[in-house]
This record gives C-alpha cells, structure tokens and sequence, in this order.
C-alpha cells in the first residue's frame, strides 16, 4: 500500500526535517510551492517535475488577497495522488506516531471501507520560555483520507473536507501530528494573523456560515492581542 503525503510550502521552509518525519518507503510526496510574481498578469500553476516518489508543483500569484485559495491548492495535490490513501500536512508540522501504527490503521480502514480519518493535530502556544509554561492544545482534524474523486477540500482559509465524507464510513484514529506553527514569535504569528484575516473576510463575504463568522472573529480577536503587545 503506498500513501501520498501532501505539503503546500514557500521559500524558508524546512521540508528537510518535514520529509524525515515520515516513513521512507512506500510515500509519494506531492510539494506545491506558493510563489508571489508580481510580473505575472494572473495566476499561473506549474508542473516542476514528476517522479514515482515526488511530484513538484509551483503556483504563482500577483495579490495574495484576492487570488489565494488554500482548498484550490490541496485540491490540486490530490490530482496528482497515485497512493490509495491521501495525508495532508503542513510545512510546519511534522508526524508524530509509530510508523507501523499507520500502516496498521490504513490496512484496517482499507478493508473495512473507510472514507476518511481523523488524526490529532497538538502544539504549543508562543515562544519557549525559561519560566512560563506554555499552553498546549490538541485538536480533531480529518487530513488523512481514501484517494477517489468523491472527497475535496472547501474553504479559502481554514480549509475542511467537504462535509459529505461524513455521509460514509469514517474513522477516529490515535494518529498523532506535531504542529509548530503557533509556536512562533509574536511577530510572526501577528503576520499570520493579518494574512488570515485578508483570506476570512473574502470568505465570508462568499459564504456566510457561523463557521466562517467564528474564524473571523476569533482571527480579529487574536490580531487585537498581539497589536495590544
């Protein structure tokens, strides 16, 4: 069984120490790299090249507020998926189980008809500090699910599965994700904060659901906190 592990990444990031997370057989990586051109009079994707192992992608933007989709991009991953099975995860995130706990869970799901999974997503909040002890969080999140046409990514920012998969058989896995992204100074979380920000305001004002309400809010009231900072 092969397993295509997806990353949308940008210039800086250490997909090194990304790659080394992972199992070493058996993985079809999918890395699309996000590139601003301001040369470019549209968005452009491109094929960089493609092997059995890696599949390069790159797509290049001129206005980040108006033309960037993170459910277009992973949608675009999954195209050129040749696994059985689909992982999603980010740049600044790295995989945290036993390797043979995977396979044991894509085994199973595979033969009992399983759709999509749910793993954990844990971290810690701010920067390492000799006498604080930060606040640490773990969440839900459906990234790992079967390779067919009837599963795709929705949302601009904050992306989810299509709630459809939930009309199938899905499953709650104890596979765990280490994510470090919001563990990052004041400054660069402020910055993700205002590219969110952008992204949410685009994507309320085409869909108006309390889940997008409730990202919006929350991104303007965490941007409030490290302005006040």
């Amino acid at each position: 069984m092969k397993l295509s592990v997806c990353v949308l990444y940008q210039d800086g990031d250490d997909l090194v120490s990304w790659r080394k997370s992972l199992p070493k057989k058996n993985i079809q990586v999918i890395a699309l790299k996000t590139n601003y051109d301001n040369k470019i009079l549209e968005p452009k994707f491109e094929v960089i090249g493609v092997t059995d192992e890696l599949v390069g992608l790159q797509w290049n933007y001129n206005d980040f507020e108006s033309q960037f989709d993170f459910s277009y991009l992973r949608n675009k991953c999954d195209e050129y998926a040749t696994g059985e099975w689909i992982l999603h995860m980010d740049s600044d995130e790295r995989f945290a189980s036993p390797f043979h706990e995977l396979w044991d869970y894509l085994e199973a799901m595979e033969s009992e008809g399983v759709k999509g999974a749910y793993v954990s997503v844990f971290g810690t909040y701010g920067e390492q500090s000799d006498s604080i002890t930060r606040q640490r969080y773990i969440n839900p999140n459906m990234r790992l699910f079967r390779n067919y046409k009837g599963i795709f990514w929705e949302g601009i920012c904050h992306e989810t599965i299509d709630a459809s998969v939930h009309k199938d058989l899905f499953a709650d896995t104890d596979i765990m994700i280490y994510h470090k992204g919001y563990s990052a100074s004041n400054e660069v979380m402020k910055e993700k904060c205002e590219r969110n920000a952008k992204l949410l305001i685009r994507e309320w004002m085409r869909d108006k659901s309390e889940r997008n309400w409730n990202y919006l809010m929350n991104t303007f009231s965490q941007l409030k906190q490290f302005i006040k900072e």
